[in-house]
């Protein structure tokens, strides 16, 4: 889901800031070139920033893939929630026009975005990726309920529809 992902990358930042720091300072420190002067301790200090920040998007997109393909080696459990699909409300000057499901369409695969119950969110909605069949089976609810399996981390992923 969405939100735990975004969760998961703002738990790893400082791991994130950190190996970037190791990552820069490893490529920007050689003996040869380090005479242990002010200005040279100045300097290397400005490049370790710069590589820093410049290093930081791979290190925490690199963590984050890799946190999340560990969270699927095993299943701790299966929890069961239900799923509140979110809508879009058009006005002309005030006066609502229509009101409908939340749901991106293409090729073939619906993305039903909504909450789930019983989760905190701060801006952001999740999506659940379906195909028509499943689509057809809640596309006249405004709740459904869905199955979610939690990974090694208590990430849940593979969410399927609850019969």
């Amino acid at each position: 889901m969405t939100t735990d992902i975004s969760d998961l990358q703002k738990t790893l930042l400082p791991i994130s800031i950190a190996l970037s720091i190791i990552i820069s300072s490893i490529l920007v420190f050689k003996k040869s070139e380090y005479n242990g002067g002010n200005w040279s301790r100045i300097s290397h200090l400005g490049y370790i920033g710069i590589m820093s920040y410049l290093i930081y998007s791979l290190s925490s997109s690199l963590l984050t893939t890799v946190t999340l393909k560990m969270n699927r080696i095993s299943k701790t459990e299966t929890t069961e929630k239900n799923f509140v699909m979110s809508t879009m409300t058009f006005r002309e000057n005030g006066k609502l026009i229509s009101s409908e499901p939340w749901v991106i369409k293409s090729d073939g695969k619906y993305e039903v975005r909504g909450r789930i119950t019983g989760k905190s969110y701060d801006d952001n909605v999740d999506g659940i990726f379906m195909d028509k069949s499943d689509y057809a089976k809640v596309e006249q609810k405004k709740e459904f309920g869905i199955t979610l399996v939690n990974g090694l981390f208590g990430i849940p992923y593979e969410p399927t529809l609850k019969e």
